[in-house]
């Protein structure tokens, strides 16, 4: 037999060192599984657990009964009420802008700017250009021109029609008069709209 040098003993055969290391696996894998009262404890307390989920699921049954049955002495307390049908609501006001009573033309817009810069009109006039990408077109009238801004128009549809239709047509914009920025193209006053009518 030859020895390692180092070692006064011959080495160990290969298939004992197999049997050693599962051996050794063995004792370590035993160590670590629960022994027969940790499974007994881990039973009882999933009982208990069982337990409580019931008694729980008991308890949340009443509280939808007792909820129902509230609920129902409710509705036979409270006769239903029918809601009174209100006419559709015209567009509000803010109460500092005044209404003008009837449509303007554009004419006559002009003419009175300062009377109805921050209040919301009605104005019936002929539309000029469409400026797609400002999403707002130009009322013409002898005197000059009105921009309206159709972009935030609660209709799309409409939108979608102001962009792309031919406007031939006499349009009735309502909305508030504002003062143009300075890229307005020559408008003179600027009216966001709320509405518009063909």
């Amino acid at each position: 037999m030859h020895t390692v040098p180092g070692f006064p003993h011959p080495p160990v055969p290969i298939g004992v060192r197999r049997l050693i290391v599962m051996l050794l696996a063995l004792v370590l894998l035993s160590a670590c599984a629960p022994s027969g009262q940790a499974d007994e404890e881990l039973r009882k307390d999933i009982q208990a657990l069982k337990a409580q989920v019931t008694a729980l699921q008991e308890k949340l049954n009443q509280l939808q009964t007792g909820q129902q049955a509230i609920l129902n002495e409710l509705k036979e307390l409270v006769p239903p009420v029918a809601a009174p049908v209100a006419p559709p609501a015209a567009p509000m006001a803010v109460p500092s802008q005044p209404q003008a009573p009837e449509a303007l033309t554009v004419a006559q817009l002009l003419a009175s700017k300062d009377r109805y810069l921050g209040t919301r009109v009605t104005v019936k006039g002929m539309p000029g250009p469409v400026m797609v990408h400002h999403k707002s077109l130009m009322l013409k009238g002898p005197q000059g021109m009105v921009e309206v801004l159709f972009g935030n128009l609660p209709d799309p549809k409409l939108i979608q029609t102001l962009s792309s239709a031919t406007l031939d047509k006499p349009l009735t914009v309502t909305g508030v008069v504002n003062l143009p920025p300075a890229r307005s193209g020559g408008a003179q006053l600027q009216i966001n709209a709320e509405a518009v009518e063909f």
